[in-house]
């Protein structure tokens, strides 16, 4: 099981936008000004929805394509620009689905991968540090089979510069905090065409298997999880009737859609929201802020 998911990523034109988009639609904290990073092909922020990392070490990145004008030949470039290309015009983007693991998970993964022939793209090209799964997108020769699409990127967990201590730590609700307060993104879903189809992909490249595969009204969902308690999970969710995921299949097709955010009390949030203007509805327990004022990403907020 691979340690966390680093990022819930949103690829958007104009980051800065974004960031006050969020901050005044959900409140999402301000980040800090070392929260910017740019580099060939990509201006990014990371983003909390809680102040302290160690509470809620999933980011909330959003990326934004960046210039590469003056780089020598074959320097290494962040493909966000061809991640959206690949992408297509859905209104919904995401830059990769980055999962955080050790450096003997990290290098048993590359060996296991490259024993049984799938691509995968080093990011630098010589350094052994993070890769793409079915090669570099950059290189516009990504094989969309090697990760079913998810745009995958393993990354160490050794980077991130949390205390060993997160790694265990349970996924519970900080002591002396508003009733308001978000304390962590609990999910980020994904939706895809066929299931079964994509946890054979991450079976047998990854070997990463569900902690549950449910059949619900209108669709199914697996949970993949991680071994971190409080990371963000993947939920990969099929569309097998009418109903809401038919709907947003439908509009969109497959790939990143929701991101559901813990809070300490949904109804505390839901006053929140009317506090700032933002449209919102809340039904069984689920406030779900209008996607229009949400960069066009359903949010939910559940009580944790």
């Amino acid at each position: 099981m691979y340690q966390l998911m680093t990022t819930v990523s949103i690829l958007i034109d104009d980051i800065h936008a974004g960031v006050e988009t969020l901050r005044r639609a959900i409140g999402i904290p301000e980040p800090r000004p070392r929260s910017y990073r740019s580099g060939p092909g990509i201006d990014a922020v990371f983003c909390r929805v809680h102040p302290k990392y160690a509470v809620a070490p999933t980011f909330l990145e959003l990326v934004a394509p960046g210039t590469i004008e003056g780089l020598p030949g074959g320097a290494p470039v962040f493909p966000a620009r061809e991640v959206s290309e690949h992408q297509g015009d859905r209104a919904i983007k995401w830059h990769a689905t980055e999962l955080a693991m050790t450096d003997e998970q990290m290098a048993e993964l590359a060996d296991h991968l490259e024993g049984i022939g799938v691509a995968v793209g080093y990011h630098p090209p010589d350094a052994r540090d993070r890769f793409y799964l079915g090669g570099h997108p950059a290189s516009r020769t990504y094989d969309p089979t090697a990760d079913a699409g998810l745009f995958i990127e393993a990354t160490k967990s050794g980077h991130l510069g949390l205390p060993d201590d997160t790694f265990q730590a349970p996924a519970d609700i900080p002591p002396g905090v508003q009733p308001e307060t978000m304390v962590r993104m609990v999910a980020r879903e994904y939706l895809v065409k066929n299931l079964d189809t994509t946890l054979a992909a991450l079976d047998r490249n990854l070997r990463w298997t569900p902690s549950s595969v449910a059949n619900e009204d209108g669709h199914r969902r697996a949970v993949m999880p991680f071994s971190t308690p409080r990371s963000t999970r993947l939920e990969l969710v099929e569309p097998t009737g009418p109903g809401r995921v038919g709907d947003a299949y439908e509009q969109l097709g497959p790939g990143a859609w929701t991101i559901r955010i813990a809070v300490v009390d949904v109804d505390a949030k839901a006053k929140d929201l009317n506090e700032r203007g933002t449209p919102h509805t809340l039904d069984h327990g689920v406030l779900r802020p209008d996607p229009a004022s949400t960069l066009q990403v359903p949010f939910e907020f559940i009580t944790a």
